[in-house]
């Protein structure tokens, strides 16, 4: 095989997927919604209380009344999941290279990777994996220009959808473990002098952690893809040192 699993393979993927009829199946890996493939999740999933797998008995009628009709079965984790046991660098569907070592929950992907951060510090990196602690350990994938697509089951949809990035919802950001990402560029970092005293802070938050004070006359690294260029606007993200954070220059002077 001369190809990787990229990010931006994810990214295609899960566009695709978003195109196609889906419906969100616990456990299922986008793959065509048959009676046969609903009665073999469910007795996967029987350990699983209903609440939590959606597999209540009304949900599992819906199902069998669009079995055979061109659906696909899909939850949150196997959407990323489906795409590297695709066999194939853009995605695909069915998940034919399944492999038990890469077989993670949402929960066992977060613990695996290596590269990761709170979602105040999301950086503009498509096919970056969501989750959302505060929602059952729900993941999704960022796909860059301040959207997302997911799977789920409920307010938000069902099946695979499109959002805008809601920072309230979800929780943290990583790299997929499996996948592999590019560096960041360091030309897309600039040096930039403070005019006046400043409070870093770890979200543009008054009630984020405080990560000390950077006095003028400081150089810091500031991201150019950030919510503004310069250190002299409200909250500017920057890269201090060997940690991130939020520099607030709307403090009260020290």
């Amino acid at each position: 095989m001369s190809w990787t699993y990229t990010a931006e393979g994810l990214v295609t993927h899960c566009k695709k997927a978003l195109k196609m009829k889906t419906k969100y199946m616990w456990a299922g890996t986008l793959a065509p919604i048959t009676d046969a493939y609903i009665d073999q999740k469910v007795r996967q999933c029987k350990s699983v209380p209903a609440s939590r797998s959606g597999y209540t008995e009304q949900r599992i009628k819906q199902l069998h009344a669009i079995a055979n009709r061109g659906y696909y079965g899909v939850d949150c984790v196997c959407l990323v999941k489906s795409y590297y046991w695709s066999g194939k660098p853009d995605g695909g569907t069915g998940s034919p290279k399944y492999e038990g070592s890469t077989d993670l929950n949402a929960g066992g992907m977060y613990s695996a990777a290596k590269v990761k951060g709170e979602i105040g510090t999301l950086p503009e990196r498509p096919g970056l994996i969501l989750i959302s602690k505060t929602h059952g350990n729900h993941i999704g994938v960022y796909i860059g220009g301040g959207e997302t697509i997911e799977s789920t089951l409920g307010s938000r949809g069902d099946g695979v959808v499109k959002h805008k990035l809601d920072k309230t919802f979800w929780t943290d950001w990583f790299e997929c473990p499996f996948i592999e990402y590019k560096q960041p560029v360091q030309s897309a970092l600039k040096a930039v002098t403070l005019t006046y005293n400043a409070r870093v802070r770890s979200a543009p938050r008054y009630r984020s952690d405080d990560l000390g004070v950077l006095t003028a006359g400081t150089k810091c690294i500031v991201c150019v893809n950030s919510r503004t260029k310069d250190a002299g606007s409200k909250y500017e993200y920057i890269k201090l040192y060997d940690r991130d954070g939020w520099i607030v220059t709307s403090a009260i002077p020290i």
